[in-house]
């Protein structure tokens, strides 16, 4: 009698197959996952190489500017014809270098002399008519004698002495308005006080006219006085 002895039982080999084939497939759908569009997403943006045209996107741009803001002010340049009284008629350079402060300087001729003048122009308001303070100071070489105590006199006089010619400074004080109808051309005017400062050398000459006393002496005299001032003007600006 014959016995037959069976093989023990081992693992189901194609069972194993299968199970190590859903864990491949496990494992390759989570590293899909781990490169998908949205684990990108996840990453610091900082970590992330952006195209150059996302990049280009991206970069800050400047705020816009307002087109009613007043552009930035440069300095401006021209010349100033003015006529008035007591100062005459004059000419002078202008440099505008703020939009609120104005200075000048040149050459005037009245009745008087001829002399030098420069002053300083004050705009508190920017307007289509500005108020305008103005401040002013002039000197005048050998002014006329005669001609000078005419004025101060209100009628013809003749000096009696030798003096014939005497220096004076003024200086004056204004409030006024300008118009600049367009950028290059401004009309002014305005009303105000003048104070002269006249100096006269020979003094015993000048003091004989009220005494005749030859034994007189006196030293150089500055007389002192006032006056209203009146002006009209226009600037012309070269940029």
């Amino acid at each position: 009698m014959r016995t037959t002895v069976k093989p023990r039982s081992g693992p189901d080999t194609p069972g194993l197959v299968r199970g190590y084939a859903r864990c491949a497939r496990a494992l390759t759908c989570l590293l899909m996952l781990a490169v998908s569009p949205g684990a990108r997403a996840q990453q610091d943006p900082e970590d992330v190489d952006l195209p150059d045209s996302e990049q280009e996107e991206t970069v800050a741009t400047p705020a816009p500017t307002d087109p009613d803001a007043a552009p930035p002010w440069k300095t401006r340049f021209g010349m100033r014809l003015v006529a008035g009284a007591p100062e005459g008629i004059g000419i002078a350079a202008v440099l505008h270098p703020r939009r609120w402060a104005r200075a000048h300087v040149g050459a005037t001729r009245n009745n008087l002399g001829f002399g030098a003048r420069g002053g300083l122009s004050l705009i508190p308001l920017e307007l289509l008519i500005s108020p305008v303070l103005e401040l002013e100071y002039g000197y005048y070489f050998n002014a006329d004698y005669e001609e000078l105590l005419t004025q101060l006199h209100g009628q013809p006089t003749t000096p009696v002495t030798g003096i014939r010619k005497v220096g004076y400074h003024q200086v004056s004080g204004s409030i006024g308005l300008e118009f600049s109808p367009v950028r290059y051309v401004t009309f002014f005017g305005g009303v105000g006080i003048s104070y002269w400062f006249i100096e006269v050398g020979n003094a015993k000459d000048f003091i004989l006219e009220a005494g005749n006393d030859p034994e007189l002496t006196a030293r150089p005299l500055n007389l002192g006085l006032s006056s209203p001032v009146a002006k009209l003007g226009l600037l012309i600006y070269f940029n």
